[in-house]
């Protein structure tokens, strides 16, 4: 199905592409699909099992973790600052990161930045 209907078909919310299967994913590359869904989860502000299927899959299409922080580089403009900062100990995690000191408050600082509009750091 080429670009033009695919639109069509979201435009009248066709229940043919509900689940997104029908869309079809051939105009992106492997690698350019798993970027664009970290960039999703960011924006939806994904959970860390969400992230770690996303990064996994990433990972096997050849993304490093510099490309992945990349990604919530790139984002920050269109999401905001306190929704990367939210997301940012959930993709390190993701990627496997150890933990360090204060780490277990920088989800609840990253919350709390959220809900008032502003980053703030852990700790």
């Amino acid at each position: 199905m080429d670009h033009a209907e695919v639109l069509r078909r979201l435009t009248i919310n066709d229940e043919r592409v509900a689940d997104g299967a029908a869309l079809g994913d051939d105009a992106l590359s492997g690698r350019d699909r798993a970027l664009v869904r970290i960039a999703a989860a960011v924006a939806v502000g994904a959970s860390v099992p969400t992230y770690g299927a996303e990064i996994d899959v990433a990972v096997e299409a050849g993304i490093d973790p510099a490309e992945v922080v990349g990604v919530l580089a790139a984002v920050v403009p269109v999401v905001g600052l306190p929704t990367v900062v939210a997301a940012a100990p959930r993709v390190a995690l993701a990627l496997g990161l150890e933990p360090v000191e204060g780490w277990d408050d920088a989800d609840a600082a990253a919350d709390d930045a959220a809900a008032e509009g502003a980053p703030r750091r852990p700790g």
